[in-house]
């Protein structure tokens, strides 16, 4: 039963009343017969009457409330399909490798995409499935020190050469089996910041924020010294590109909207940084262990003696909790304009409708199978002649709760998914199908709120055959969440249909700042209080017409752009910081840029001033 049911009968009920009431003083006669002199009624057959009156009025008043969603579900599936589907449990996960001989010198990879399976701890359900989102290589290589560099240890390491140095990270790794870094084709050097509190933010603001220069160093086997510099731009950001993303990604929604919402689901996800330029600098060491020493132009004095190996790890992932599934069978009826989408019958609570992928009909006596396609897509992807289409509704989980106790241990419930076929006039589609076929991503409703971890040598298990020995999960998972793609919270997503990057940067710095804001809070995890805290922890938004050199291969060429300033209270960025959201809201500007044009982000903060000038971005489409 749905509560605001009771909520609908209790008001029609109030409704009849006093208008009866009303109505009695204005007829007295016509309202003698039925017993209407009052809010209350002597006669138990016309109160029953009157209650049965309102019981019906309410279920219709459901129904029409149910219209509504229906409305808003069918106009954002067109711009915007990710926001109708439920939030998947994401994680963070060291895939630890097998370094006694299971990893040789030319790496091992573990494409994007592995398949991760936790253990079962609730007798009856299903196995978490996690999907990696980063493809790894795995090298027989470990950090053996971690250490940070006061000012007078830094400028040891710095030499004569580079300026500005104020502090420094010192890494040793070290090779196994006797390997040298000449035999390792090591291009780039992921690594996960790890740590608790504030600590592994602060360390991404001064890697990617205040470094310098990137020095190696170490001795030959020939005791020769070792030494190569590279410059600030081998430090890079992971996790903003489309190859990296852990929420799949639809030409029909624009994919900053993705990096959002990623980050309020787990700001961790982003806290990877990339040590690139390293195959042609590795060429000439012949060493078992390297040092690298990444020169800051900022110092921390707090972190002397506080910086450690668990600080840097090797071999990490962002992981979710979504997964192509083959869904039962649907056996159509033709009475039914509308079917319950179930992936398994006999766990139907382990498993919960993502997205369907594709949809198939089929015949008795025919072998040819009738293909559906998304009624709300764009043209494109509709064929030539095509006549056959679906259309997807979600509801709430509507169960007993006594016939979930045992089931279910978690506040998530989530939804039921429901398919319609319909033709190009969105009329039910006319056919002799007997059955249905549907490839769905799937998620596991709330298994991954169930999950125990740091209990065995292991918390995933591994499907592929790779050199793992172990597979941690170092943050999360986090809670799943239903679609907020309902009411209110609906059409002010709708109201963002007319946003564009230049009325998020209004000429009126508050101004901007409140859109930019009401943007945010559609992706920010309402029951937690602190991302609250940082939405409105943003200040301001300046914006301003500027004229620079653009970068572009070829000759030289200048174009104007907006430079955009964002103004933060770190006082609402306890435990975090801000400048974590300043690049994920550099990407996302980024992708807001039309084409031949550009934007630089500057961000502030009440307490620092400028902490961040990126440097100027064209945008993700081709610079004519």
């Amino acid at each position: 039963m749905i509560p605001r049911f009771l909520e609908y009968y209790q008001r029609e009920l109030q409704f009849i009343r006093e208008m009866g009431s009303e109505f009695a003083q204005q007829y007295p006669k016509i309202a003698a017969s039925l017993d209407l002199g009052g809010t209350e009624c002597a006669d138990p057959y016309v109160e029953r009457l009157l209650e049965s009156f309102a019981f019906l009025t309410a279920r219709i008043q459901l129904k029409m409330d149910a219209e509504f969603p229906r409305f808003t579900q069918h106009l954002l599936e067109i711009v915007y399909p990710h926001y109708l589907a439920p939030l998947p449990s994401m994680a963070v996960v060291q895939i630890q490798p097998d370094l006694k001989g299971g990893v040789t010198e030319n790496g091992f990879i573990l494409p994007r995409q592995t398949r991760l399976l936790s253990h079962s701890n609730v007798k009856g359900r299903s196995k978490c499935e996690f999907r990696t989102a980063h493809e790894l290589t795995l090298w027989p290589i470990q950090i053996k020190e971690a250490s940070y560099l006061p000012l007078g240890e830094a400028l040891r390491y710095a030499g004569s050469g580079i300026n500005g140095v104020k502090a420094g990270i010192r890494l040793k790794l070290q090779t196994v089996q006797d390997f040298t870094f000449q035999q390792l084709n090591i291009e780039n050097l992921p690594m996960y910041l790890h740590g608790s509190g504030s600590l592994p933010f602060q360390l991404y603001e001064l890697l990617l924020g205040h470094c310098v220069a990137v020095v190696l160093q170490g001795k030959n086997k020939s005791s020769q010294a070792y030494r190569k510099v590279l410059n600030k731009t081998s430090i890079q950001a992971l996790g903003f590109d489309a190859e990296q993303a852990l929420l799949p990604g639809k030409s029909a929604s624009f994919q900053g909207y993705r990096l959002l919402q990623e980050y309020f689901a787990l700001p961790q996800r982003y806290l990877f940084v990339d040590i690139a330029q390293l195959q042609p600098a590795l060429q000439d060491c012949n060493a078992t262990e390297i040092e690298i020493v990444i020169l800051l132009d900022h110092n921390i004095s707090k972190f002397e003696g506080l910086i450690g190996v668990s600080h840097f790890m090797l071999n990490c992932t962002p992981a979710i909790n979504l997964f192509p599934k083959r869904t039962d069978r649907i056996h159509l009826k033709q009475q039914s304009t509308e079917h319950h989408i179930v992936v398994d019958r006999t766990k139907p609570n382990d498993f919960e409708v993502f997205s369907l992928k594709d949809v198939e009909g089929y015949a008795v006596g025919t072998t040819t199978e009738q293909v559906f396609r998304p009624f709300y897509s764009s043209q494109q992807d509709m064929g030539v002649g095509d006549c056959a289409y679906y259309t997807i509704r979600r509801q709430q989980t509507l169960e007993p709760t006594t016939s979930r106790v045992g089931k279910l241990k978690t506040d998530y419930i989530g939804s039921e998914a429901f398919i319609s076929l319909v033709d190009a006039s969105e009329a039910p589609y006319s056919t002799e199908l007997k059955q249905l076929g549907l490839e769905a991503l799937c998620t596991n409703r709330d298994l991954p709120k169930m999950m125990m971890l740091g209990e065995g040598k292991t918390d995933f298990n591994w499907v592929v055959n790779a050199p793992i020995e172990a597979v941690r999960c170092l943050a999360g998972p986090t809670d799943p969440e239903p679609s907020h793609a309902e009411g209110e919270h609906a059409w002010r997503l709708i109201n963002h249909l007319s946003l564009n990057y230049l009325s998020l940067v209004n000429n009126d710095s508050k101004q901007g700042a409140t859109v930019l804001r009401d943007l945010l809070r559609l992706y920010g995890n309402y029951a937690e209080p602190s991302i609250g805290q940082q939405i409105e922890g943003l200040i301001s938004v300046n914006s301003k017409v500027v004229t620079v050199r653009i970068p572009v291969s070829g000759p030289m060429c200048f174009g104007r752009g907006l430079e955009i300033t964002l103004n933060f209270d770190e006082s609402a960025f306890v435990g975090a910081g801000c400048f974590l959201l300043g690049a994920v809201m550099e990407q996302f500007f980024r992708k807001y840029a039309s084409i031949n044009s550009f934007t630089q982000l500057v961000i502030k903060t009440r307490e620092r001033g400028e902490i961040m000038r990126w440097p100027v971005r064209t945008g993700t489409r081709a610079t004519l």
